[in-house]
């Protein structure tokens, strides 16, 4: 993904940092108020085919699901692997080149909560989508998801198979990604990335299927109040999504071009475009086109310090091989400057006060000013 750009010269340091690596590289618990869960599944939609595949096969997802749970519930933390042994088998080689280990990315682990035996009333949280970007694993965001469950969302990643690197189901089968590079390409994915999410929203309306994903789900969810936001083209299939699936209530682009007939049609429901520094409506033309069909409530962000990566797991993954602050520059062109867990809670308040305005109604005046707990971010539009 984004390390394999850069020439290996400048990445020799990285490798010798990355060799010292532990048995073990522990992502740090997030910061919410809310311990969390995390569930895996398998999903086929026997309604559709795949476009991508020549035969006649339905299209299966895998999803991430990240649960909030009352921390006074959470007995203690246990690690759990942050991506399966493919999964990280696939990018250990795909990062062999540029002398990162073997073993690293099956080194990272997440921490979640091992619930306790005593029984609590089952609460309704508000349900999130996440989209990740073209040619990434869902994976990839792990760490992204689960601090925004720490608010008390139950975040649903949704992996597109064909357009991520790599998709690893249960059974050990495994689906690479297709070629998918111009725009024609792009926009078709994008129209599948949208189906994808409405047949997800539609598999949790199942009482079997929520109770498998979701720990305690004994209360119906609310499915006609959803958020959805998304890296990448994951930002761009926040807003195809919103406009084509009206559960959705709003949406949230990180980083993203925005592709396809949803630019035209825009939506009356509330939209957020996050930036990383030099990313705005004055640099990315698609940015402009799509911010003037939106007409609901809306805000442009930029975040100083930040590149394109900082809006994935990458620069919280390098800070857990402790390698913030010895980066080669090409490397912090693709990361930013930010570090690790800064972006993370960055990312965390903003998104989340985003959610909350939209999904509970709760005011924040980090979306209506500066904010000098979080210099960095600067309000472009509204």
């Amino acid at each position: 993904m984004l390390l394999s750009t850069i020439p290996l010269p400048g990445l020799i340091l990285l490798a010798e940092l990355a060799s010292t690596l532990a048995l073990d590289a522990y992502l740090p618990t997030p910061k919410g108020s809310y311990s969390t869960l995390i569930t895996t599944k398998k999903l086929t939609d026997t309604s559709r085919l795949d476009p991508f595949v020549r035969t006649n096969t339905s299209r299966s997802l895998m999803l991430s699901v990240y649960s909030p749970l009352p921390q006074s519930q959470c007995s203690h933390l246990v690690p759990v692997e942050y991506m399966p042994e493919k999964t990280a088998n696939f990018y250990d080689q795909a990062y062999a080149s540029v002398g990162i280990p073997t073993g690293t990315f099956g080194s990272f682990k997440l921490q979640i909560c091992s619930e306790t035996h005593q029984r609590y009333p089952p609460r309704q949280y508000p349900i999130v989508i996440f989209s990740p970007g073209l040619g990434n694993s869902r994976l990839m965001y792990g760490a992204i998801a689960q601090t925004i469950a720490s608010n008390g969302y139950i975040v649903v990643s949704i992996d597109h198979p064909y357009d991520a690197s790599i998709v690893e189901f249960p059974d050990g089968s495994v689906i690479l990604a297709a070629d998918i590079d111009t725009d024609e390409q792009i926009n078709s994915a994008l129209a599948v990335r949208a189906q994808d999410v409405t047949f997800v929203l539609n598999q949790l309306s199942i009482p079997s299927v929520a109770s498998s994903l979701i720990p305690n789900s004994k209360c119906q969810l609310n499915l006609k109040n959803v958020g959805i936001f998304g890296h990448s083209l994951g930002g761009a299939t926040a807003l195809a999504s919103l406009v084509n699936d009206t559960r959705i209530s709003g949406g949230i682009n990180l980083d993203g071009s925005f592709f396809g007939p949803a630019i035209q049609a825009g939506t009356k429901r509330p939209f957020l475009l996050v930036g990383h520094e030099g990313k705005n409506q004055s640099t990315d033309a698609s940015w402009g086109a799509a911010w003037r069909r939106l007409r609901g409530w809306k805000l442009e962000l930029e975040v100083l310090g930040t590149a394109h990566g900082s809006f994935t797991d990458l620069p919280l993954l390098v800070d857990a091989l402790g390698l913030t602050g010895h980066l080669p520059d090409a490397v912090t062109e693709l990361l930013g400057s930010v570090a690790g867990p800064r972006g993370l809670e960055i990312i965390r308040v903003y998104v989340g006060a985003f959610f909350d305005k939209v999904l509970r109604g709760q005011s924040s005046g980090l979306l209506s000013k500066a904010s000098a707990s979080y210099p960095e971010v600067i309000l472009i539009d509204s």
